[in-house]
């Protein structure tokens, strides 16, 4: 029998969490010969996210477990039951991971507890650039449930001494061919969007943010620019952003939108492989949470972190710190227009004259950003770290 592991995961208000949670769990199956269980608590937006990574085959929606690539789906009920043959299987796995702090149901502990075989039991944190991830990556968490059971803290990172980040093998390989087909790719990404009657422009742009009161400045300076912008727009909070100055009050998909030189167009929320290939045909993507922002690092295209917004303002600290590893070895001039504008997308600032310090930048951005993929793919990817973890940690529990 293939060992098994369980992740759980609690959505927020977004996709991010169970976009990362669904990331891992699909590569510890493809790739690791692992069966991931997966149990995620809003299970109406399970269900649309998941739609989304099987356009072509329909989801039961009364269904309460699903079995999509490979990777069995449930639903996290509000009241867990207490003794449950569930329970039992989940505290067989040999890995339990809580992903972004959720916690564990009390009747999975207590069964967990009775265990008589080691366990590992893993706090997959969210990711940071922060120094201090560095001396907090790997260590336990005490509690008391059991001799042979662990918990850990796991910290994704950006060097050597944390978790990494996710990549599945080839990953690369793929954006260097949706790369190399050039103009034809870039055509049969518009068809396939349905916005084959739009011609290809000079600069073509994708936009997953969050709402942003600097949206509106920002598209401003696109439209008053000299070249041709097309602007692609998954539904959702970034479309709601453009309402107002596309002057309709819910953006549709298919819907397309003309302003001068600019054209947004709004698409629908593709599956993950598909949103690879977007980032990866753009010349400059806007991207957010953690999700998309490793995604863009992959594609190796000038990008812009809109990192998820906290009301004590640590979010800002978080994108500084990122920007100190990310803008190393940059040209000042190049380095410094690109930390003015995600500092003030951030921080909802006029972002007008802020573009038109970083826009003739973009050509020495995309081989910077090339450069920054090779030196994070020469680190373990977050999934073989996260086995090679449970592995070694498991093997100093004595039973």
């Amino acid at each position: 029998m293939p060992p098994r592991w369980t992740i759980f995961c609690a959505m927020i208000d977004n996709f991010g969490d169970i976009g990362v949670s669904w990331r891992l769990a699909r590569q510890l199956v493809g790739e690791k010969g692992i069966r991931v269980d997966l149990w995620v608590d809003d299970w109406a937006g399970a269900l649309q996210f998941l739609q989304a990574q099987t356009p072509g085959a329909p989801l039961p929606a009364s269904a309460k477990h699903l079995t999509v690539a490979g990777v069995d789906v449930h639903h996290w009920p509000q009241n867990w039951p207490d003794d449950d043959s569930v329970n039992t299987q989940i505290a067989e796995s040999q890995c339990v991971v809580e992903t972004f702090g959720c916690e564990l149901p009390d009747a999975v502990k207590r069964s967990m507890s009775r265990r008589a075989e080691p366990l590992v039991w893993i706090n997959l944190e969210y990711l940071s650039a922060e120094d201090w991830v560095r001396g907090c990556h790997g260590l336990p968490s005490p509690q008391n449930l059991s001799p042979l059971i662990r918990k850990y803290f796991f910290f994704p990172g950006f060097e050597p001494a944390t978790g990494g980040l996710l990549r599945e093998s080839g990953l690369l390989m793929q954006h260097q061919a949706w790369q190399a087909h050039g103009v034809p790719g870039r055509q049969q990404l518009l068809f396939d969007l349905g916005l084959a009657s739009l011609a290809l422009p000079e600069l073509l742009v994708s936009v997953f943010s969050y709402c942003s009161a600097s949206m509106v400045s920002w598209l401003e300076a696109l439209a008053d620019g000299t070249e041709t912008v097309l602007c692609l727009v998954p539904e959702g909070k970034a479309s709601v952003s453009m309402a107002a100055y596309l002057g309709v009050e819910n953006p549709v998909v298919g819907s397309v939108h003309h302003r001068g030189v600019l054209t947004v167009a709004v698409i629908p929320f593709r599956s993950q492989d598909d949103y690879d290939q977007l980032l990866s045909l753009c010349d400059f993507n806007i991207v957010r949470g953690e999700d998309s922002f490793v995604r863009a690092q992959w594609a190796a295209k000038p990008f812009m972190w809109h990192i998820y917004p906290q009301d004590d303002g640590v979010h800002v600290g978080k994108l500084e710190a990122f920007a100190v590893r990310y803008l190393e070895g940059l040209d000042p001039k190049t380095a410094g227009a690109w930390a003015r504008f995600a500092r003030g997308w951030n921080l909802g600032e006029d972002c007008a004259e802020m573009w038109h310090y970083l826009r003739p930048q973009l050509p020495d951005l995309h081989q910077h950003t090339q450069e920054w993929q090779k030196k994070l793919a020469v680190m373990p990817d977050l999934a073989t770290n996260l086995v090679n973890f449970e592995t070694f940690t498991k093997l100093s529990v004595s039973p």
